[in-house]
């Protein structure tokens, strides 16, 4: 059916004669995401005393008149739907008018609220340039006007007034993040100019990790820079900045001054010094030191230090407090220190649950382990006889140090046969072969020829360091003592203090020089966090 254009321009003209524009109704679903402006924008003329910039009240005007008959409209066509329930509403010329209509008007609404967006931002910008604070105030009451960090300085220009403003602590923090990512950026790419930079100003804006950060780059040449840097970061809350200042005091051979910091973040609960003052205190045939060492060890272990929890153990085992030490070492084994698998291997021996102590003399690396290996298979503790398995494990218990073993290896060379030897072998391959597929996926294991290849995938095990709050990196300490700064720009790791971290990373072939706790200095090359990994 055709229909007389005359009609359909009537009823348009009719229709829209209808649709005044009114600020009384709510907006439609539609147009909802206006509503914070359009308050905005209707409270600039209802309220007393305030002035207005003539631009912005003409934008203001303009976007809101736009909006009420777009609204309009939308109640329009929903009305038009309930009134015509019973029929074909989508194939109604009339009602494909008004959707074509609102469809019309909704993207003006669209393009008049872009436009009263730039000139909010210009007007801003414009009044921060005039030293105009009341507009400044004005536009920023407008979520469309972006803070930016003109605003932040102009605010910071009459400090104390805004310190507490939503606005200008969203933005500093936002702005101190930003330097930090972008400084460890700079770090890694072994840029330390650049990246000390940016981590002075974060600083400037009262950031304790920056401070910290500073601190660090000044460590590997300017001792009393790097002084001065923790120190401040000690002062506003990084408390793992005492573990710096001691050892750049024990570098300077301040012993007095490393001392009370050790002491004083050991008494503050800090397990890792607490481990330290356990080495000192130890080293020492003095009985009253002795027992402080012992104090300071179980501290160090009740507070979750993997290293503590096996010296522990350990120093229960000698007590022969075999429970105790077990349970210990257990803890220490969970918590990746691969030392404890001898010493729980060999107590399960000992106890007779040689299925149990399999598991760990398998896991262990030590030429004890590998003789009770030997026996085990020799003897069929356990395990299945195979005089094969027995006979690699005593030569690698030679191989490892043990002495006396020249006799066991003599016998089970007469013993083993073809087919262990073949299933023996066999076994070996496809531990190699699962093993080549895990360096595929997670990365190499550290060496210094691979850490100092740029985008290196490095597989690192060890020990956490968490030495900031928010931290968007942090340390990992090898088993053998080696550390490894990871790089978490977004926080993926997730990880705790001195949780036992498996993942896979990227080198960047670069290092930070610091201070160790011997008084020398370290390079601790730099990774970027890939994913938690399981062998």
């Amino acid at each position: 059916m055709t229909v007389n254009p005359f009609i359909i321009s009537l009823f348009i003209a009719l229709f829209f004669s209808a649709c005044q524009p009114s600020p009384n109704i709510p907006l439609s679903p539609e147009l909802d995401q206006y509503a914070l402006v359009k308050e905005n924008c209707e409270a600039l003329r209802t309220t007393p005393g305030i002035y207005v910039p003539d631009a912005l009240d003409k934008e203001c005007r303009t976007f809101l008149q736009r909006l009420y008959k777009s609204n309009a409209l939308d109640y329009k066509l929903e009305q038009f739907r309930n009134d015509n329930r019973d029929q074909n509403v989508n194939l109604m010329s009339e009602y494909i008018l008004l959707q074509t209509e609102a469809y019309r008007q909704h993207r003006k609404t669209e393009l008049d609220y872009q436009a009263l967006t730039d000139l909010l931002n210009s007007l801003s910008l414009e009044a921060i340039a005039r030293n105009e604070q009341a507009d400044v105030e004005l536009t920023l009451t407008f979520p469309e006007t972006t803070f930016t960090q003109k605003h932040y300085y102009y605010y910071r220009s009459f400090s104390p007034q805004y310190d507490n403003n939503p606005q200008y602590l969203a933005f500093e923090k936002s702005y101190i993040k930003e330097l930090i990512e972008q400084g460890l950026i700079y770090l890694s790419q072994n840029d330390k100019n650049s990246a000390l930079k940016l981590f002075k100003t974060a600083a400037s804006l009262n950031s304790a990790q920056a401070e910290y950060l500073a601190g660090v780059i000044y460590e590997a040449k300017h001792i009393d820079k790097a002084i001065k840097w923790h120190t401040k970061a000690k002062e506003h809350g990084i408390k793992s900045s005492r573990i710096n200042l001691a050892r750049l005091y024990t570098r300077k051979h301040a012993l007095k001054e490393a001392q009370e910091l050790y002491i004083e973040a050991a008494e503050d609960g800090d397990a890792y010094a607490q481990y330290l003052l356990y080495k000192e205190y130890d080293n020492t045939t003095n009985t009253k030191t002795k027992k402080t060492a012992k104090e300071w060890l179980k501290k160090s272990a009740e507070n979750g230090y993997p290293p503590a929890e096996y010296a522990y153990g350990e120093q229960l085992l000698q007590e022969k407090k075999r429970a105790a030490a077990k349970e210990w070492l257990l803890k220490a084994k969970e918590h990746s220190m691969s030392a404890a698998n001898a010493t729980l291997g060999m107590l399960f021996y000992n106890d007779k649950q040689y299925k149990d102590a399999l598991e760990f003399l398998e896991a262990a690396d030590s030429s004890d382990a590998k003789y009770r290996l030997g026996t085990m298979y020799e003897q069929g503790l356990g395990v299945e006889i195979d005089y094969y398995t027995a006979y690699m494990y005593y030569k690698q218990a030679v191989k490892l140090g043990r002495k006396n073993v020249k006799q066991d290896v003599e016998r089970l060379s007469k013993l083993k046969t073809g087919k262990e030897k073949a299933h023996y072998h066999a076994a070996r391959r496809k531990e190699e072969q699962l093993q080549k597929e895990f360096v595929q996926r997670f990365g190499e294991d550290p060496i210094l020829r691979n850490i100092r290849t740029q985008a290196m995938k490095i597989h690192l095990t060890g020990i956490v360091f968490l030495p900031l709050k928010n931290e968007q990196g942090f340390i990992v300490q090898s088993e053998d003592g080696k550390l490894f700064y990871v790089i978490d720009l977004d926080h993926k790791a997730n990880i705790k203090q001195y949780q036992s971290v498996d993942l896979t990373t990227e080198a960047t072939g670069n290092a930070i020089t610091v201070s160790d706790e011997n008084g020398l200095t370290v390079d601790i090359y730099q990774f970027y966090f890939q994913e938690f990994c399981q062998q």
